[in-house]
């Protein structure tokens, strides 16, 4: 980037507009910019800045102080300027927020507004300018101000700092800010990971309190030593056993089941066989009638097939009538034909010879029509004549009406122009409007989202009170179920001998003692409670532990959220009512003030709106103007041509009186329409006649082919009749029947019917007696020799000892369910942890390292990152720091252990070749640090330029810093500059040293005094 041409108006201290075209230097690039304190030197280089990125190139300065406080508030205060990168120009033009110039000579506010002008395109919203430029330059502003502007007392701040603070300008200038927010992601998944350990072993401590200790010693010590390998080895041994016992039970149940089921299976093959003996006599009954069925069917059947032979024989006889009746019919109608043909013949030869005179009648038709043309001409040339001179009558009438519009219409543009003017001064008063909505947009834009997070913040708290009312209600619920089952839990297990003495009998083992006498069972007590009801107390307790865990952590959540609140908007939880109160009313304020300036600016734009319907309006009028006036010259233009018309008409008409002598129009076209009439029915009658003769011609020929094939058709219609009367009476022959055979026919529906009635009896006949062997030979099999009673009686009895064994098996299949399922929680949440721990062991180490800790000396991995870039800036800045001071001082990085776990990694000393020691920069003198910082900055700006894609810098603007060097360290100083300007960039030098006026030929000299600075360029 190198600056053209700079133009600051009442900015800062220069009142006056002062133009600075850097062109003029006649190709030094190396210039001085000097003058009093205070007189406006560094602000060149705020202009420049400002125009680049809104802002200034020091800290001290701020936007809001650049307006000269010379210049009143007519004027504006803005900057401009040129610049050109890679051969291609730029232009820039901003003005800062200010009173300005407003209409009908009040002052008004102006908004911050930029123009920049690039690849023919102009750019005027701020963050969209300052965006673009960022991205053609390549550079932000903070990598700006380190390569391009070196400000005063700036750029010693990196050469004295510590770590901590060159972490953070380096952290800007190579935009880590991603290395350190890993680093926090690191270290908040570590904290999370620990979270989610304790809540699993909340979780764990939970399933293993509701295991019963009294199953056996091995797991009541367990769970007294929370020994969770041990409780899950022990419960799986437990669920095995309840698991053997069940199968051992499922065993005996399928046993039972398999008796059960062959017994049925005989009672349903015993009633099967005598459901199938019934129906075989069922079917027997009916045989003789089905047999009947079955004769009369066949009859049917040949019956049909003649009686389909009778139906051709009948069918073809109706042919042949029918043919007869049409070939008589034909013969009829060729004999009238043939005599109509020979009367239209007759005709035709007399109105042949009338046709042959048409020649002559139409020649003496042509000599009227000449006649009537030449009478039609004189007539139309007289209507011509007076049509002329009515149409210049009403032309010159149509003159006049034109001429008063268009005075009327030069009228209606005064007031339109007046109505424009109007208009021009709306869009100035709009414009003003629509920047003071605007701003309030951005003013409400920010209060809405504050607002919302107020809201919020209001809300989290009503939840907290609701949640902690309830978390304190099911706390002492909890509290108080968990300490009745204790108690229920202590009663039932001593009472537990006295229950199972209630189920003991008689000859039965004891599940205890293995007898089977029982002479004195265990008494119940009377506080005794049941398996069920401790079972459901059990349940009951586990639902409220899940309620008081979920309240807990939700609780937890809304405290998270209620104090990253509290440091969001920078208050108490007791003043968020208030503040949000504030901005309610705040925001009223501005929506009173928003929609005043939407009226105004409504009503401003109504205005404006009419703008085009006015100019549109306007250039109608001017249209229809031009096209009245263009009309009064072609209507004048008219009147002259029609005049001139008239003339020739008048000798034309004179000319043609002599030739038609006194014919009248009238006789002469009756002659005509006589002629041509008749004519024309000669014509006519002649083509008919001709036509007709055609017509009866072909009908003539049409009806002799007709006849013909009808003939033909005849003939053998009535061979073909007698073959099929044959082919009828053969096949009564065949079938045994004679005339009377229809009688035998049955209709379509009983005819179905009664094969359906066969063919349904055959099918149960045989599936009947296939099903009769097949019981029998099943019953044989399986070897049945008892009734149906015996084998019902047998299975009543496998019911009930079935149903004893199913009792049994459920008892155990419920305690095996509950044991499984504490031992699959346990399994579940101790695998949980374990990953969990190990997951968090990994993010714990990464997050120390990527942190810094004592194993990495305090280094985190941004600042590792970081001490890459500063060693390739010190390496940089040594070769130039070094010849600035004959070869007498070199940086280098501290790399020692320091006291202390605060950042380490970028500090900065001296090594002094004379001493052979190294030691801080803040040792050095005023000179030596100006060289050391020069240095570290040049270096800076190298690296920078390297790790910015390449990016040319062609400016570098130093600020002040030279008055503390001697000669030799000045000679130095300026040896590096001049080298920087001989690989062609631009260096500006701010400095009172006298001695560099003379050396540096090109200056900007800044002038200041009581009314205002100035400056001019001396060369």
């Amino acid at each position: 980037m190198r600056p053209l041409k700079l133009v600051m108006n009442a900015f800062g201290p220069y009142k006056e507009k002062v133009v600075i075209d850097f062109t003029q230097f006649q190709q030094e690039t190396l210039f001085l910019v000097s003058g009093p304190t205070g007189a406006g030197k560094t602000t060149i280089f705020d202009a420049i800045a400002y125009a680049l990125y809104d802002d200034a190139s020091g800290t001290s300065r701020g936007k809001d102080s650049f307006k000269s406080q010379f210049a009143s508030d007519d004027i504006l205060c803005f900057v401009e300027l040129e610049f050109e990168i890679a051969g291609k120009k730029y232009f820039i033009k901003r003005s800062p927020a200010q009173k300005g110039p407003g209409k009908n000579g009040k002052l008004k506010n102006w908004s911050s507004e930029v123009e920049f002008h690039h690849n023919g395109t102009v750019t005027t919203k701020i963050n969209e300018a300052n965006k673009e430029i960022q991205e053609l330059l390549s550079l932000s502003y903070e990598q700006f101000k380190q390569i391009v502007m070196l400000p005063q007392g700036e750029f010693k701040k990196m050469l004295e700092s510590n770590s901590a603070d060159k972490e953070k300008i380096f952290r800007n200038i190579f935009q880590t800010d991603t290395i350190k927010e890993f680093q926090s992601i690191l270290k908040d998944q570590a904290n999370n990971l620990k979270r989610e350990i304790d809540q699993s072993e909340n979780t764990l401590q939970q399933f293993v309190g509701m295991i019963n200790k009294d199953v056996n010693e091995t797991l009541k010590e367990a769970i007294a030593f929370f020994d969770v390998p041990t409780i899950l080895k022990e419960l799986t041994t437990l669920v095995e056993d309840y698991q053997t016992k069940i199968g051992t039970l499922e065993n005996e149940l399928s046993a039972l089941n398999g008796k059960y089921q062959t017994n049925q299976q005989k009672i349903e093959w015993l009633t099967r066989l005598e459901f199938l003996e019934q129906e075989k006599n069922s079917l027997e009954s009916t045989k003789e009638l089905i047999e009947a069925k079955r004769l009369e069917i066949e009859l049917a059947k040949k019956a049909e097939t003649c009686l389909e032979a009778k139906k051709q024989v009948e069918s073809l006889t109706q042919q042949r009538m029918s043919i007869e009746k049409e070939l008589l019919e034909e013969q009829k109608q060729l004999v009238d034909i043939s005599e109509q043909f020979i009367e239209a013949k007759n005709r035709y030869e007399i109105l042949q010879t009338e046709y042959k005179d048409l020649p002559a009648k139409r020649e003496s038709l042509t000599d009227l029509k000449e006649q009537e043309k030449q009478l039609n001409e004189q007539v139309t040339k007289e209507q011509a004549k007076v049509s002329l001179e009515n149409e210049n009558e009403e032309t010159q009438q149509l003159i006049v009406l034109l001429t008063d519009q268009v005075i009327r219409e030069n009228e209606q543009l005064d007031k339109i122009d007046y109505e424009l003017k109007e208009i021009q001064l709306a869009k100035v008063s709009i414009m003003d409007k629509q920047r003071e909505a605007a701003r309030l947009q951005q003013e409400e834009h920010q209060q809405i989202k504050e607002q919302e997070a107020v809201i919020d913040f209001c809300e989290n708290l009503e939840k907290q009170t609701v949640k902690v009312e309830a978390f304190q209600e099911i706390e002492y619920v909890f509290t108080q179920i968990e300490k009745k089952y204790q108690e229920k839990r202590v009663v039932y297990n001593r009472n537990l001998a006295g229950i199972l003495a209630e189920e003991l009998a008689e000859n039965e083992a004891c599940p205890v003692c293995g007898s089977l006498h029982h002479p004195s069972p265990a008494k119940l007590a009377n506080d005794t409670i049941s398996k069920e009801a401790l079972e459901t107390l059990e349940v009951e307790k586990n639902e409220l532990g899940k309620q008081f865990d979920r309240l807990s952590i939700e609780l937890q959540g809304l405290n998270e959220v209620i104090q990253t609140s509290e440091e969001k908007l920078s208050i108490q939880r007791s003043e968020v009512y208030e503040k949000r109160a504030k901005l309610d009313e705040l925001m009223s304020e501005d929506r009173i003030k928003q929609d005043r300036i939407t009226k105004e600016i409504a009503a401003l734009q109504k205005i404006m709106d009419k703008e085009e319907q006015v100019e549109e309006q306007k250039q109608e009028i001017l249209q229809q103007i031009r096209e009245k006036e263009s009309k009064i010259q072609v209507l004048r233009s008219t009147i002259q041509h029609n005049v001139k018309r008239i003339d020739e008409l008048k000798k034309d008409i004179d000319t043609l009186k002599i030739r038609t002598k006194s014919s009248s129009l009238s006789e002469i076209q009756a002659q005509i329409d006589n002629r041509i009439k008749e004519i024309t029915t000669i014509e006519q009658e002649y083509e008919e006649a001709q036509e007709q003769k055609s017509t009866l011609e072909r009908q003539q020929t049409q009806y002799q082919t007709s006849t013909t094939s009808f003939e033909k058709q005849l003939s053998l219609l009535l061979e073909r009749e007698a073959d099929l009367k044959e082919l009828f009476h053969q096949q009564l022959k065949i079938n045994q029947l004679d005339d009377t055979f229809e009688k035998y026919v049955v209709k379509k529906e009983l005819k179905e019917q009664m094969i359906e009635e066969i063919e349904s009896f055959d099918k149960k006949s045989w599936a009947n007696q296939d099903a009769i062997l097949e019981q029998k030979r099943k019953l044989e099999k399986e070897g049945s020799s008892h009734s149906i009673e015996v084998y019902q009686s047998h299975n009543q009895e496998i019911e009930n000892h079935s149903r004893t064994l199913k009792t049994q098996q459920h008892e155990l299949i419920g305690t095996e369910k509950t044991v499984q399922s504490i031992l699959s929680q346990i399994q579940l949440n101790y695998q949980t942890k374990k990953g969990q721990q190990e997951e968090y062991l990994m993010y714990k180490e990464l997050a120390e390292i990527a942190n810094g800790s004592k194993e990495t000396e305090y280094i985190s991995f941004e600042r590792y990152v970081l001490g890459i870039y500063f060693e390739e800036i010190i390496e940089a800045a040594n070769s130039r720091f070094t010849q600035m001071t004959n070869s007498r001082y070199s940086l280098i990085r501290n790399k020692e252990k320091t006291k202390g776990a605060g950042p380490k990694g970028l500090d900065l000393d001296v090594f002094d070749n004379y001493t052979g020691m190294k030691r801080s920069v803040k040792t050095l003198s005023g000179g030596e640090s100006f060289k050391a910082s020069l240095a570290l900055a040049l270096g800076l700006s190298d690296v920078i330029q390297n790790h910015s894609g390449g990016v040319s810098v062609d400016t570098l603007f130093i600020d002040e810093g030279f008055g503390t060097l001697d000669t030799d360290s000045l000679d130095s100083a300026i040896e590096t500059l001049v080298e920087l300007n001989q690989r062609g960039r631009l260096v500006g030098i701010i400095s009172h040293v006298e001695e560099l006026k003379t050396r540096i030929p090109v200056h900007i000299k800044v002038t200041k005094s009581s009314k205002g600075s100035y400056a001019e360029i001396k060369v």
